[in-house]
Order: C-alpha cells, then sequence, then structure tokens
C-alpha cells in the first residue's frame, strides 16, 4: 500500500465525524466529488475521463481531492548499515478542488489539519503539517476551477534487510 492510499483512506473514513475528532464537519461531507490518488487518475489528475464521480450530471466539478506522493527522501537521522535501516520523509500533497469559490476548500482545509497533523499510521511517526497553498486557480485541465494544496511530511523508518 502506498502513503497515497494510506492518506485516501483516513480521509474517505471521515464521513460521520471521528469520536478522536469530535468537532468539524466531517470531510466526506465536505468533498463529494471524492477523494482521488494520483495511482488512480494517472499524471493527467482529475477529469472527466479519469474521475466521472467528481462532476454532477451539468459537468460542473464537485468539491474533490488528489494526493499525490512525492519521492521517499533518506535523512540520515537513523542508519544502520549492518541492519539495513535507514530513516526517511515524504511529503504527501493534498490538491483540493471546486468549481467556483473557497467555502468549501476552506472547510476542508481546517478538517485534513485536524485529521493528519499528529496522526501516526502503523509505520510512522506523527504527521506534520509543513503547508499551505490556498486560494489559487487551477491552470490546467479543470479550467481555473478553485485549488488549495496542503503538504504533509511523514517520517519513517524503512528496513531494508
Amino acid at each position: 500500500m502506498s502513503r497515497e492510499d494510506d492518506f485516501k483512506a483516513r480521509m474517505v473514513d471521515d464521513v460521520t465525524g471521528s469520536p478522536v475528532i469530535p468537532t468539524g464537519t466531517p470531510l466526506m461531507t465536505t468533498l463529494t466529488g471524492g477523494v482521488f490518488t494520483r495511482a488512480e487518475v494517472g499524471r493527467e489528475g482529475i477529469t472527466r475521463a479519469a474521475a466521472a464521480a467528481a462532476f454532477d450530471t451539468n459537468g460542473f466539478l464537485k468539491p474533490c481531492a488528489l494526493v499525490k506522493q512525492r519521492g521517499l527522501v533518506p535523512d540520515n537521522a537513523i542508519k544502520d548499515e549492518e541492519t539495513q535501516v535507514a530513516s526517511s520523509t515524504q511529503v504527501i500533497e493534498v490538491y483540493l478542488y471546486e468549481d467556483r469559490g473557497y467555502t468549501n476548500l476552506d472547510a476542508a482545509i481546517r478538517r485534513l489539519v485536524a485529521l493528519f497533523l499528529g496522526y501516526r499510521f502503523n509505520d510512522s511517526f506523527p504527521v506534520e503539517w509543513t503547508g499551505l497553498i490556498d486560494r489559487e486557480q487551477e491552470a490546467g485541465a479543470l479550467d481555473g476551477a478553485s485549488l488549495a494544496r496542503l503538504d504533509f511530511l511523514v517520517r519513517t523508518v524503512e528496513d531494508f534487510g
């Protein structure tokens, strides 16, 4: 399973709210167009062909998310050549889109930070929030849709032995 899949799973599981995070609107109440990974939609990203569920019956983009992982980067904080163990970091980018405006994006940003900041996957240290780009417009296939991007950092210890 990829880290993209890990993030997507946590996001789509937030349907009715979490007992651990009792406040805020559940993420999937906001992201009615769904959550997609780069592996699912390919290099073109969210398009009508690759992610039909992200569009309403009139062809307008519903609020949705795209999860993309960057490469795994060794950080040398922990390394042991003898046992083939090394620590690494990986940035996960969560792109948020909606046809117009930023109301749903703002709500999704708040919920995503609540879901991931300090969260530990079963093979990671606490997730760190490392950046936010918002109030943008998508310049590619989504033709001017509202856009925000959150970056999260995941630290792990890889065992190659």
